[in-house]
């Protein structure tokens, strides 16, 4: 099967590239070491089609994500909730009640989006001890945010600028339009029979 290489898929994959390693870069310098909730943020706006006009809704469903995250963490820290059937019941609770909530008074949410940032909020404080729990939200929040804003959008406007810079359209030329002047009794040649 004949896989064709389009300009497009250069653009994109040169561009995620960049934006990936720049991104790699920040974090490292700034010690954000939760740096992979950015690439599960973008894969999801990328998976999503870049939707500019869901952006905010994208970004307020991953804030109760993390909400969701440190409820239901909060809430296994209690002995009797941390059993199997106790921890399974308040995950399927919870789960109901967040679509629930966008169903009826959280509209603007969007639960997948909603639960990408629960489940990804759970996976790293569940395997990391947490000393600053306020420093490590804002890290949080921010490593998402440079998924969609930084990886995802910089690669974007990236393919976009390198498009016009290699490819710049062709202005086209106006069409030269005749000017045709209605025709009148004089210039009316046919021949006529008097009656």
């Amino acid at each position: 099967m004949k896989h064709r290489l389009t300009k497009e898929l250069w653009y994109s994959s040169i561009g995620v590239g960049l934006f990936t390693l720049f991104y790699s870069l920040i974090m490292t310098s700034f010690h954000l070491w939760m740096g992979a909730a950015a690439f599960i943020t973008a894969s999801y706006f990328f998976g999503v089609g870049c939707p500019d006009d869901k952006v905010w809704n994208i970004v307020g469903s991953f804030v109760m994500g993390i909400i969701w995250a440190l409820i239901s963490f909060t809430l296994l820290q209690n002995p009797t909730i941390a059993q199997l059937w106790p921890s399974a019941i308040m995950f399927g609770f919870m789960t109901f009640l967040a679509i629930f909530l966008q169903g009826t008074v959280m509209t603007f949410t969007l639960v997948p989006a909603w639960l990408i940032a629960w489940g990804t909020s759970m996976v790293i404080v569940s395997n990391v001890a947490i000393t600053n729990w306020s420093l490590f939200v804002i890290e949080l929040f921010i490593s998402m945010l440079m998924g969609i804003f930084f990886i995802a959008y910089g690669s974007n406007i990236f393919s976009k600028v390198v498009d016009k810079w290699l490819f710049p359209k062709k202005t086209a030329k106006p069409d030269v339009t005749r000017t045709t002047r209605p025709t009148t009794s004089d210039d009316d040649v046919t021949p006529r029979t008097d009656q």
